[in-house]
Formats: structure tokens, sequence, C-alpha cells
């Protein structure tokens, strides 16, 4: 097994919570309190658990939206078009934090989830 999925930190006992009152661009800098987080003495495992709600990342927030209009052109045949919007809102889901400690991005978000707003139309005949 990989060195890395054994190490954990040790913990001070205090929460890695940050105030809410941050500015978002703030807070991706530094998602949660990384001093709380000590590196274990060599030869140890760290007294923190694998997850830990403190260090959770952002929640993830997606609309779509579509619009569809059918029209009959005769006995038969039919006329289908469609107007379709992905992250309608253009809203960005950030990643989870980096929590590897003694990285030089330890407890930052460096990337986004999903694409930015991406539309489409599309035409199409049944018959």
């Amino acid at each position: 097994m990989p060195h890395d999925l054994l190490c954990r930190p040790n913990s001070t006992g205090q929460t890695a919570n940050i105030s809410a009152s941050r500015t978002r661009g703030e807070s991706l800098n530094q998602w949660f309190d990384t001093s709380v987080f000590l590196q274990p003495p060599s030869f140890s495992l760290g007294n923190v658990g694998r997850t830990l709600p403190d260090t959770g990342g952002p929640s993830l927030f997606n609309q779509d939206l579509s619009l569809i209009k059918n029209t009959r052109l005769k006995e038969g045949v039919q006329l289908q078009l469609r107007f379709e919007y992905f992250n309608v809102t253009n809203t960005p889901s950030f990643a989870q934090p980096n929590t590897a400690l003694g990285s030089g991005a330890y407890g930052r978000i460096q990337s986004t989830l999903l694409q930015p707003r991406v539309g489409q139309i599309a035409a199409k005949i049944n018959f």
C-alpha cells in the first residue's frame, strides 16, 4: 500500500472551521484552518480519522434548462426544436480542497468540477 494512504496528521484538538464571513475568493485559498493539523512523529500514524466534517468541500449546485417545441407539419411528420442549456446559472462548482499535509496547496481549492454555461440548439424531424 502506498505510504501516502497511511499518512494522517495529528490533531491539536481545535476545530478546522473558518468563519463564514470571509469572501469566497479568500476561502478558496484556505478552505479550512491548516494550523490545527500537525505532522505525526516518524514511524507513527496520526490520530485524525479518514473523514472530518471540518475539512469537507463545498456543495454542488447545478441547474440545466431544456425548452422543447413539437410542431406537426403534416400527417405522420413532426418537427421538434430543442433549446438546451447546461449550468444555465453559470454557477461555479468547486472541487474538494487539497488535504495532503505538507503540500504547497494544503487546504486550498484549485479547480472546478463543471463546465461553464453551455447551450445547444437542435432540430429533428420525426416521421
